[in-house]
């Protein structure tokens, strides 16, 4: 009997009792397998008090057939109670592709970050002017230190222009930072900053590299949906694994056929009508004052859980359409999307309204704010609509976990806030700094204990799938959470 061979008893349990299946995608860097899955499987389930206890910590270690790579493992758990109280099991996965994006070139980076760097102040947005500043200042600073370092002549030239020679000071400051430049190059700018100079470039260099790694990130959500082992599905980004999340999320919306959604949308469908309640909540939301944003995200993120649940379910002998219902990220350099996905913020708007860029909420087909008439599904007037190929978090919904930044080196500047940026549905969790480090890597951090970010990452993860009021309390409605004032977890 073959691996992918399973008796009819053993189809029938599965289908009986389907799983959670959460997805953690890694950030930038030569990143190991499985590193960063078993640091959030620990902080996730195994110190989890509220989800398990001594007898069910334990998780187990398995083959994973479904990336089809022997470097990867399946983490599996036992049964607890999970959604409504009922009994279930979680599978973990990696979605690793560090291997499809080796081989990056400091010249690649550099010609990056020039290009985010050189450019005039009216397309840089305020909140990102100092880092700006900063950023632009090290990297003239770095290269008239490296030039004067290999300009040999220079003191002889100077003479000769009957200008006096520089201080011998200069010299030995510009060698020191051009042996600096060098190390950094070799260290962080190719093996680390190359993936996100690599990923966030389009250039006919990296274009292979991108299109390698989204496919394999659409392949395994296909292969997840096809197993029949699982009614939901969780995707977990780190750094710029968030944006990897982001892209693959919305390339497998996008490959829904057209005919499956319409079987699944006809009149007075439950489907439908979950749309048109997701439809009237995005649209209050979109418009909301700004006191209101709070309780109309609220009744919009329920609006999602409920239409990505009749997504999952199989309907009329038709088969589960779409099992991602919740999508966290961690570190998200998305909250910069006006410069890493756009040119500046003027082309990222242009980008959303060509359906380039998913909003969450989806970008509106019919906007219409005095007859409360919203939809992001078409034909927009017809008894039978569907969302449009952007409307991947109608049923997704997106929680980010962010960490404050001081003075670029404290905190995490690769991380914000994204509601800002990509839309109000995104709901917004924020970290203080804390102790004065670099808070990047820090999201998953000591998973024994009860520090703000493992609150923040578990409630983001919803593995209960519990309403916002139970989730976040007092906060709920609040702009954007303070994950210092969340109610402490329960420790083992």
């Amino acid at each position: 009997m073959s691996g992918a061979e399973t008796t009819a008893p053993d189809a029938a349990r599965r289908q009986a009792d389907p799983k959670t299946a959460v997805v953690v995608i890694h950030g930038m860097g030569e990143q190991r397998p499985m590193d960063t899955l078993r640091g959030v499987v620990d902080a996730l389930w195994t110190y989890d008090g509220d989800i398990t206890s001594p007898r069910t910590s334990t998780v187990y270690s398995k083959p994973d057939a479904m990336t089809g790579s022997f470097e990867l493992r399946r983490i599996t758990t036992r049964s607890v109670r999970l959604e409504e109280g009922k009994a279930k099991r979680a599978d973990f996965f990696e979605f690793y592709w560090a291997h499809l994006m080796t081989g990056s070139k400091i010249a690649w980076v550099v010609s990056w970050l020039c290009g985010l760097l050189i450019r005039g102040p009216a397309s840089v947005p305020r909140r990102l002017i100092f880092p700006w500043l900063a950023g632009l200042f090290v990297l003239v600073f770095t290269a008239c230190m490296m030039a004067l370092a290999a300009f040999k002549a220079l003191p002889e030239w100077l003479s000769t222009l009957g200008l006096p020679a520089m201080p011998a000071w200069v010299y030995v400051l510009a060698a020191v930072v051009s042996f600096l430049a060098g190390a950094v190059g070799a260290v962080w700018l190719g093996p680390v900053a190359g993936d996100a100079a690599r990923y966030l470039s389009p250039t006919p260099d990296n274009v292979g590299a991108r299109q390698k790694i989204r496919e394999a990130g659409v392949d395994l959500l296909n292969q997840l949906h096809a197993s029949g082992k699982y009614d939901r599905i969780i995707v977990v980004g780190h750094s710029l694994g968030s944006v990897v999340g982001y892209d693959v999320l919305n390339y497998a919306w996008g490959r829904l056929q057209a005919e499956d959604l319409l079987a699944r949308h006809g009149p007075g469908s439950p489907t439908s009508k979950a749309l048109a309640e997701v439809e009237t909540a995005a649209g209050l939301l979109i418009h909301a004052k700004r006191k209101d944003i709070g309780p109309a995200r609220v009744v919009y993120r329920a609006a999602q859980r409920s239409y990505a649940q009749t997504l999952a379910l199989a309907q009329a002998e038709l088969p589960p359409l779409w099992l991602v219902s919740d999508f966290v990220t961690l570190g998200c350099p998305l909250s910069k999307a006006d410069v890493l996905v756009a040119r500046d913020p003027e082309d990222l708007r242009r980008r959303v309204s060509r359906r380039e860029v998913p909003t969450n909420p989806p970008w509106l087909e019919k906007n219409d704010p005095k007859q409360k008439r919203f939809r992001f599904s078409y034909p927009v007037n017809d008894p039978i609509r569907i969302p449009h190929h952007a409307a991947v978090f109608a049923p997704v919904v997106w929680t980010n976990v962010y960490f404050d930044n001081l003075l670029i080196a404290f905190g995490d500047i690769i991380s914000g806030a994204v509601a800002p940026i990509l839309g109000r549905g995104v709901l917004d969790v924020r970290l203080k700094i804390g102790a004065p480090v670099f808070r990047h890597l820090d999201y998953w951090k000591s998973p024994a204990s009860d520090k703000p970010w493992l609150r923040a990452l578990r409630r983001a993860v919803n593995l209960r799938r519990l309403d916002e009021a139970t989730l976040w309390g007092k906060q709920a409605e609040a702009a954007e959470i303070e994950a210092a004032s969340l109610a402490p977890d329960v420790i083992l």
